[in-house]
């Protein structure tokens, strides 16, 4: 593998406040200077430093947010509720399901708080209540969502068969003292 050195980025992960970064020796490569970030996206999800969910977060709540105003106009142009759904779900919920298994067991109260604030401004009936509106439009609740779809991959990794299956710890298996 050749390492393309314009489109390598080094990240260091640490927890300690008493840590300096800039006394890490910068990284080169062939006489190229590898940048050093303090976060950056993968696949879709935002990576940072300190490992905690808040550049992730705010980067997929931003990207909601935009989408809200499509929503608004759908609802104020007189479509069919189930489009408005369909859309939603399209739009702005694929957005927040997206690799939930990798960032939702992480979530803090603050941060599932900002969440829920961003999916009670894109109510398709702002008459009702959150749960109310849910009830109406027949979808579940994100958290209950992105629980199920995270437990429905680790059920899957659990088969003997799957390709990560292998990064599953197995008990360990203590003698019985008699």
């Amino acid at each position: 593998m050749v390492i393309n050195t314009s489109k390598t980025q080094e990240m260091v992960v640490y927890f300690s406040t008493q840590l300096c970064v800039d006394d890490i020796p910068l990284v080169y490569i062939n006489g190229r200077h590898i940048k050093r970030v303090v976060s950056f996206k993968l696949l879709g999800v935002v990576i940072s430093s300190d490992l905690t969910l808040d550049a992730h977060v705010s980067y997929i709540l931003s990207k909601s947010s935009k989408r809200i105003y499509c929503i608004s106009n759908l609802c104020k142009a007189g479509v069919l509720m189930r489009d408005i759904v369909y859309s939603y779900c399209s739009i702005i919920r694929s957005v927040l399901e997206y690799a939930c298994p990798v960032w939702h067991p992480g979530l803090t109260s603050k941060l599932s708080k900002d969440i829920k604030r961003v999916l009670k401004r894109c109510l398709i009936f702002p008459q009702l209540s959150y749960s109310e509106a849910l009830d109406k439009s027949g979808l579940n609740r994100l958290d209950t969502r992105c629980e199920e779809i995270t437990k429905q991959i680790f059920r899957q990794i659990k088969s003997p068969t799957h390709p990560l299956h292998y990064l599953i710890p197995h008990p360990k298996k203590f003698p019985v003292l008699g």
